[in-house]
C-alpha cells in the first residue's frame, strides 16, 4: 500500500511538471544580493533580471535583497530577504496532490511488518551541498539554514501558494527532525491548514506549535504560543 501511493504521488507530479517546465521562470526584477543554483551543482552564481530559470534550479537572497519571478502563467512572485526558495516550489500543488503527500507521510509513520526483504523506494528529490555564508566559503548553521527556507516557505503561504506552503513546511521538519523552532513552523501550518478549510489538521498543528513554544523557548517564542492559542480557542467554538 505504501508503495502504491508513493507510486500515485510520483505519477501525478511527473504529469503535472511536463507542462508546467515548458516554459521557465524568469527573473523580472533582482536588488541586492541575489543567487542562483543551477541543476545540481554545488555553486552560487550571481543573477541579474532577465535570467531564466528551470525548475531544477534554486535562488537565494541575502540580507536587505529581494527578487520578483515571473511564472509560466504571466503571475509574479516576490521573494524578500535572507530566503531561498527551489523553483519547483512555484508550480502549484493541486489539494490531491497535497492529500496524498499528507496520507504517504502517515503511512511513513507506521512501524513496518517483520520481513526478510524489505522494499526501499528511492527519494527523488535532488541534493545539494551546503548553503555558503557570503553565498561562497563558510558554512552556515543549522540554525540558520532552516532559516532560510522558512521565509521561503512564508513567502509562498503570503502569496496564496497555500498547497505548496504546507508541502514546503513538512520538508522543512523531514529535512530537520531536531529542529528547536518554538512552534513557529507548526504555527504556519495551522494557518495553512485553516486557509485550506481543514479544520481537524490545523487544530492539530497549532497543539503542536504550543508544545513546542512550551519546551526550553525563550520569550520570543511567546508570539507563536499566543497566535496558536487563540487560534485553538477559535476553531473549537466552530
Amino acid at each position: 500500500m505504501k508503495a502504491r501511493t508513493l507510486l500515485m504521488i510520483f505519477i501525478l507530479i511527473i504529469l503535472n511538471r511536463v507542462t508546467w517546465a515548458e516554459t521557465k521562470v524568469k527573473i523580472a526584477r533582482a536588488s541586492g544580493e541575489v543567487k542562483i543554483r543551477r541543476g545540481v551543482e554545488e555553486i552560487w552564481h550571481p543573477a541579474s533580471a532577465g535570467i531564466r530559470l528551470d525548475e531544477i534550479d534554486s535562488i537565494l537572497t541575502g540580507e536587505g535583497a529581494g527578487v520578483v519571478l515571473e511564472t509560466p502563467d504571466g503571475k509574479t512572485f516576490e521573494l524578500g530577504s535572507n530566503s531561498i526558495l527551489d523553483i519547483a516550489d512555484l508550480r502549484r500543488i493541486s489539494e490531491r496532490e497535497l492529500f496524498l503527500f499528507l496520507m504517504s507521510e502517515k503511512i511513513n509513520q507506521i512501524e513496518p511488518r517483520q520481513e526478510k526483504t524489505k522494499l526501499r523506494i528511492g527519494n527523488v528529490n535532488v541534493v545539494h551541498g551546503e548553503l555558503k555564508s557570503d553565498f561562497q566559503n563558510t558554512s552556515k548553521s543549522v540554525n540558520e539554514l532552516w532559516i532560510f527556507e522558512k521565509n521561503g516557505a512564508k513567502a509562498l503561504f503570503a502569496q496564496d501558494y497555500t498547497t505548496n506552503a504546507v508541502l514546503k513546511l513538512k520538508k522543512i521538519l523531514l529535512k530537520y527532525p531536531n529542529l528547536n523552532d518554538c512552534g513557529e513552523i507548526h504555527s504556519y501550518l495551522g494557518k495553512a491548514f485553516e486557509k485550506l478549510n481543514k479544520p481537524g489538521q490545523a487544530i492539530g498543528a497549532y497543539q503542536t506549535a504550543i508544545k513546542r513554544s512550551a519546551e526550553a523557548c525563550s520569550l520570543n517564542s511567546q508570539l507563536w504560543l499566543n497566535e496558536a492559542e487563540s487560534a485553538l480557542k477559535r476553531l473549537n467554538r466552530q
